[in-house]
């Protein structure tokens, strides 16, 4: 009887969380592609961003990407141009790794031709 009802009230712990995080802004989350906009701000960090072009019945909007799922963003709010400046500016300032090439490991020649 305990065990149930311990598993109940974690179900619905789990249930009110989700809800919790469904609802955490009026931002609506992608599908497919966005067939509307929020004029609300991300108010989550924003991992990244593309941008989706009118195509019926799509919309035109920037599709922000948080830890949380994508949300469509009327592209004409100015914060929405303020946060992709950012964004690229990160971009370009943050370092990458060189690309090194791995070195051959193995003793064996790289051509069967021997030299005269």
């Amino acid at each position: 009887m305990n065990t149930s009802i311990a598993v109940m009230r974690t179900l619905a712990a789990v249930a009110v969380m989700a809800f919790a995080v469904w609802t955490v802004t009026d931002a609506e989350k992608v599908s497919p592609c966005c067939v509307s906009v929020s004029r609300s701000r991300v108010v989550e960090p924003i991992k990244s961003f593309r941008l989706q072009e009118k195509n019926l019945p799509c919309v035109k909007a920037v599709i922000f990407e948080t830890e949380n799922g994508h949300f469509c963003i009327d592209p004409r709010q100015p914060w929405v141009h303020k946060t992709i400046k950012e964004i690229r500016k990160s971009r370009k300032t943050t370092v990458t790794p060189t690309s090194v090439s791995p070195r051959m490991t193995s003793s064996a020649p790289l051509s069967s031709t021997a030299g005269s």
